[in-house]
């Protein structure tokens, strides 16, 4: 019978949700002074006035959200435990949010002190311990760099330097410039044919030019032309011709001028002749009557 017993008492426990379970936020909130809760926290003395004076005076280090995996701010938090919640009761260990949707956000703010973080959610006031993870970039700088050794870069093919040519210490052979002498036969001191070593010093090559000198030519632009003697007569020609046609146009319009004057006069002298006649035959015929 006790054996029984024993096995049911297992299997409650096994199926009891855990003893910090936070699956519901803001059903069970605290209502008591945040400050004295934080008599109930492991904390030296000295670091619990200091977080007891900045939330008596609501100087929040850093406001944070809350949710099933994280707890992110301005800094990451994790390890939260030592949640207090209505009726006086503490929840002594871990806080267990497994049961929260991952969709789910809470709103809570962080007092820290020396190495002492405490979080306030503000949906029930549940206050709480929470540890501050060190910054990303302090990570980064703490991990071992894991470089395997570079086999670096390939060498370069080697340079193939040719050899430097042989000094020619046998005298120059040809006839300098201003050593006296001519372009005579063989048997002239001037002579510079092949296979007749020549010694005596070079001349400075400031004092023969390499290429001749040639004088610079002006350029003159060209003239313009002159007209020949046909072009003359062919221009004379056209004056010419030009002023005999002006000439009898003159002459044609005075002609026609003066024979519009003519016929004119001619009209009028037949219209008075009838017009004379005309009252003659009209006093006949009145004197008859």
């Amino acid at each position: 019978m006790s054996l029984g017993l024993h096995l049911v008492a297992a299997a409650m426990l096994a199926t009891a949700a855990p003893a910090c379970s936070w699956a519901h936020p803001g059903a069970n909130p605290y209502r008591g002074d945040p400050v004295r809760a934080l008599a109930d926290f492991d904390l030296p003395a000295p670091t619990r006035r200091k977080l007891g004076a900045l939330m008596a005076a609501h100087r929040t280090t850093d406001v944070v959200a809350i949710t099933r995996d994280d707890i992110v701010g301005t800094h990451d938090y994790g390890d939260l435990r030592e949640m207090h919640s209505g009726g006086g009761r503490v929840c002594h260990g871990a806080v267990d949010r497994s049961a929260w949707s991952p969709a789910r956000r809470e709103r809570g703010l962080v007092y820290c002190a020396d190495d002492a973080c405490v979080i306030v959610p503000t949906i029930c006031n549940n206050v709480s311990l929470v540890s501050r993870k060190p910054d990303r970039a302090a990570l980064a700088d703490d991990m071992p760099i894991d470089i395997a050794p570079a086999a670096g870069p390939p060498s370069a093919p080697p340079v193939e330097v040719a050899a430097a040519a042989p000094t020619d210490s046998a005298p120059l052979d040809f006839m300098p410039p201003a050593a006296g002498g001519g372009s005579g036969g063989a048997d002239s001191p001037g002579d510079t044919g092949p296979g007749l070593p020549i010694t005596g010093s070079l001349p400075c090559c400031d004092t023969v030019p390499i290429f001749p000198i040639v004088p610079l030519i002006p350029v003159v632009p060209p003239l313009a032309a002159v007209p020949e003697a046909p072009t003359w007569a062919l221009l004379v020609a056209g004056a010419a011709l030009f002023a005999v046609r002006r000439g009898q146009r003159r002459r044609t319009q005075a002609r026609s001028r003066s024979g519009c004057a003519c016929a004119g006069h001619g009209e009028s002298k037949n219209a008075s002749t009838i017009a004379t006649s005309t009252a003659a035959t009209v006093g006949g015929f009145q004197r008859g009557a």
